[in-house]
């Protein structure tokens, strides 16, 4: 075997050893999440309960970003906001994948008292349409540390959910 055919191979395989084939990251789109506040209280919250909707989104795509098998971004989408109650479920799979997501998360949270609120979250298969997983969750408490509580657990479930081998 001719020594240059025979470097050029051990070149190769170095550089392949050095630099592992890596999967694609799943990309995932967030949308905005809807709120209700039927708690009948006086105040009224909907600026504050706006900005914890927001950064509620902004957690759950931070904690999606931590894992490097996700590439997640907000939805994007005309309608404003670009939520579940805007959209029906055929726009916002459309719009999750014009932006080649596989799976897009959508919800909303409901205050049904002072102290108790409760969000619905599903995640579509855009590759399919239908519906690829659904938690209720609880938490207690209208403020921000409850509220950003309750995103890093959306973020973190949804994270180990989507990231599974048998996601892909």
């Amino acid at each position: 075997m001719n020594k240059r055919y025979l470097a050029s191979g051990i070149a190769g395989v170095t550089m392949l050893l050095a630099h592992p084939l890596r999967a694609q990251p799943v990309r995932v789109a967030v949308a905005d999440f809807d709120y209700t506040d039927s708690s009948g209280e006086i105040t009224d919250q909907r600026a504050a309960h706006a900005d914890r909707l927001r950064a509620f989104k902004s957690a759950i795509i931070g904690d999606l970003a931590k894992n490097s098998r996700l590439a997640a971004s907000p939805l994007a989408c005309k309608a404003t906001p670009c939520s579940a109650n805007e959209l029906d479920q055929s726009g916002i799979v459309a719009a999750a994948k014009a932006q080649d997501a596989r799976f897009v998360i959508f919800g909303g949270v409901r205050k049904m008292s002072t102290l108790i609120q409760w969000g619905e979250v599903g995640v579509m298969d855009t590759a399919t349409g239908k519906a690829a997983l659904s938690r209720t969750v609880t938490f207690r408490g209208d403020s921000d540390d409850a509220w950003q509580h309750a995103a890093d657990y959306v973020g973190e479930m949804m994270s180990a959910s989507l990231a599974a081998p048998s996601r892909k």
